[in-house]
């Protein structure tokens, strides 16, 4: 083991606790401004007539108590939250809105009122109405092809996994807002189990089953609280009766009965269940590596892999759950080398720039080998992880280290990038997940879940620090303007027998580690502030698909302030209606030439549950955060970290160019020449906004407040100006120490 010289003390981050001032928003609306005038004519002939031919084929179209399903497409010009066509599809003309899907809404309405909606469109003088007719594009029945995502049923039968019974496939409901309505869906969904559809064999339930005495009490009861208490068909249904909306597994016995589901009307979307995957193992001997003496004060690392055989990490595992998967099918091999960087990746690869942190592990055996894979149940999985994770609150950092095989559909997250989310949040802990590996054009599910970190691979130079894009890494963005991966880490690394493995599983192992550290180190920490941290502290410019913000630095750690800078966090609870500012002045060191000189940046994390939708494809955010770093300058605020004014150009653009609706912002800026300003303070502004609340049955007052978690930086990089201490001084009792004394000792020792 190479000797790791000890780092020099560096000042910890600090918690800054004054609340924020905030300021009342006027709110906009539809108005005869908004009437794109120069499209009305046209669009009224053209829907009026599009309306008609629906009345005329509704007959053949899947009907739930008179009810069919309608997308409505916008213009590219429309796609903004103002221009929901809400005011044409409401309840009195026959039509409410369901869930947006892809440019566009799908409507529930009655096929009665389709030719009175024709006549609507021809005759109305109302303002809203006339907005909505001029933005929206056109409008179809919603059909098979939806359904299945435009792939073909051949398709999707072949690449459903076997069973003994048939193949599997995930299958959404097709959410409806009528009562009666959802009570035939349901009534045409369960009289498919007579031959088309039936529920899969339950994983879980022969888990509980296998429970024995030398399984801790917590966990026995953990498990057992998690089985299912009736098949998976009969529970989605009770879930869709009280939501309006589920999903759940399915085996069709038959592609014909495949087609007669797809035809039924009843499912809104239908995949086949994911097949899950590791990096392909190698070979090699079992080192005898020492490790710390203290292992027991280490912060634990849950590793959801192939299970844990290597007698040499036995004592770095903490606990270890129940097995998923048989020990002779799971991938122990790949387990083995992931948990060997989880524990002590940086000895293993001591040329690396890689702060030297030890971890404890939970073992979850749940991958198999690609030979042995078999269907699974991810519903199964996911409840799982639920009981795994409440047994286990003090592992608050989760390593996956697997992909699902397909990649992710840029359009809708994946079930399980969305569930992982849930879990979660529900457990407030944080999942460092994989990108995936190629072959693909882009990352794999569950790299698309908006509460993980997703971590990229990166080479290493011959210096031993972060180099060019590894070549079998995927690269980002992720669905629903997510900025995936949020960091890259080295991924051609050293692992357990002395092998060179590659791949964005063992990058994402050796991330997992500065997590769990991170999240030892702060007082009160949240999954969310300790993601904010080690984005805000990654070594990058700016966010790139293949790299994400950056890459960890070894110099300085997450709860560490850098030379010559001070860094704050706190968290806050903002609502939609009003714009928040956090005020604090301006350390002397910024101001000296009389000009703001200096580095700052800014980051905020927002927890956008519960608004968020899994069946909301492009639109999975309703809620998302502004932010920015200010001074006063001629009256007005200056923002001094640049930002795109999303609020003035085209929504498509927006989305695209600035991610306008990523729960993540992360903004940072160098202002060497000096900027002008007034007065003697700063403010941080941040204002969050809304979106779809149809979907939630929320009015605009109702929405909860949303969690947001903030860092920020400030300094001029010279060692010699006191930054630190200039502003802690000046925030007196509004600021603290953000970090806890601990006793760990990182240093391996013998027994």
């Amino acid at each position: 083991m190479a000797d790791t010289p000890r780092r020099p003390l560096l000042n910890p981050v600090l918690r800054f606790t004054k609340d924020p001032r905030p300021e009342g928003v006027s709110g906009g609306g539809k108005n005869r401004r908004n009437i794109r005038t120069d499209r009305l004519p046209m669009q009224r002939r053209s829907l009026s007539e599009q309306f008609t031919a629906l009345g005329e084929e509704a007959e053949g179209a899947p009907r739930f108590n008179g009810r069919a399903i309608v997308y409505a497409s916008m213009f590219d010009d429309s796609l903004a939250p103002s221009w929901t066509p809400d005011d044409l599809f409401r309840k009195e003309h026959g039509g409410r809105l369901i869930t947006p899907y892809k440019s566009g809404y799908l409507v529930e309405v009655e096929t009665q009122q389709l030719l009175s909606l024709a006549r609507r469109v021809r005759q109305t003088d109302t303002a809203n109405e006339m907005v909505d007719i001029s933005r929206i594009e056109a409008v179809r029945f919603f059909g098979q092809d939806d359904a299945t995502r435009s792939r073909s049923l051949s398709e999707i039968w072949e690449a459903a996994p076997e069973t003994k019974d048939g193949r599997a496939f995930v299958v959404w409901l097709m959410p409806l807002n009528d009562r009666d309505a959802s009570e035939h869906l349901l009534q045409a969904f369960s009289g498919l189990r007579d031959g088309v559809i039936a529920p899969p064999p339950s994983a879980l339930g022969e888990l509980a089953g296998r429970l024995d005495t030398n399984v801790p009490a917590v966990m026995r009861r953990s498990l057992r609280t998690v089985v299912p208490d009736d098949d998976r068909l009969n529970l989605a249904m009770r879930e869709y009766r009280q939501k309006r909306h589920s999903r759940t597994t399915v085996i069709v016995p038959g592609r014909s009965a495949l087609s007669q589901l797809v035809a039924s009307g009843t499912v809104f979307r239908i995949e086949p269940v994911p097949s899950i995957t590791t990096t392909a193992p190698g070979d090699g001997q079992e080192p005898n590596r020492p490790l710390p003496s203290a292992l027991s004060d280490l912060p634990i690392v849950g590793v959801v892999d192939g299970g844990l055989s290597a007698v040499s990490y036995k004592s770095a595992e903490a606990w270890k759950a129940p097995p998923l998967v048989p020990d002779s099918a799971a991938d122990t091999k790949h387990g083995n080398w992931v948990t060997s960087l989880v524990v002590q990746g940086h000895d293993w690869n001591n040329n690396l720039s890689l702060p030297a942190l030890y971890c404890q592990v939970g073992t979850v055996q749940a991958v198999a080998k690609r030979k042995f894979a078999s269907f699974f149940d991810p519903q199964d999985l996911i409840s799982y992880l639920d009981g795994i994770m409440m047994a286990n609150p003090e592992t608050r950092i989760w390593n996956f280290s697997f992909n699902e095989l397909d990649c992710c559909d840029l359009e809708c997250v994946s079930y399980l990038g969305h569930e992982i989310s849930v879990l979660a949040r529900k457990h407030d802990v944080l999942p460092i997940i994989s990108v995936g590996n190629k072959p693909g054009e882009h990352l794999k599910p569950p790299a698309d879940c908006e509460a993980a970190i997703t971590i990229g691979g990166r080479l290493h130079n011959a210096d031993g620090e972060h180099g060019d894009i590894c070549t079998v890494s995927h690269s980002g963005p992720g669905p629903s303007s997510m900025l995936k991966p949020e960091l890259s880490h080295f991924s051609n690394v050293r692992v357990i027998g002395g092998v060179i493995a590659k791949g964005s599983s063992f990058a994402t192992a050796l991330t997992s580690p500065l997590a769990a550290h991170t999240m030892a180190r702060l007082r009160e920490p949240t999954a969310d502030m300790v993601k904010a941290l080690m984005l805000h502290h990654a070594e990058g410019d700016r966010f790139d698909p293949a790299f994400g913000f950056g890459s960890p630095g070894a110099a300085t750690l997450p709860w560490e302030c850098r030379p010559g800078f001070v860094t704050l966090q706190w968290r806050a609870t903002l609502r939609p209606g009003a714009a928040y500012y956090w005020e604090l002045p301006i350390p002397p060191a910024l101001r000296s030439s009389g000009k703001l000189k200096g580095f700052g940046a800014l980051t905020a994390v927002l927890n956008p549950h519960p608004m968020v939708s899994d069946f909301a494809g492009p639109n999975y955010f309703s809620i998302r955060l502004a932010t920015a770093l200010q001074c006063q300058r001629g009256g007005k605020n200056y923002n001094l970290l640049g930002s795109l004014e999303t609020d003035k150009i085209a929504e498509e653009v927006a989305r695209a160019v600035d991610h306008k609706w990523s729960p993540v912002r992360h903004h940072r800026n160098e202002f060497k020449r000096g900027v002008s300003f007034d007065g003697d303070n700063l403010y941080v502004y941040a204002r969050v906004y809304a979106r779809d609340l149809y979907l939630y049955g929320y009015r605009a007052e109702e929405i909860p407040e949303m969690d947001t978690a903030f860092v920020l930086s400030l300094g001029t990089g010279n060692e010699e100006d006191d930054v630190y201490n200039q502003l802690r001084d000046q925030l007196g009792a509004f600021v603290e120490t953000a970090t806890i004394e601990t006793d760990i000792d990182v240093d391996a020792g013998g027994d």
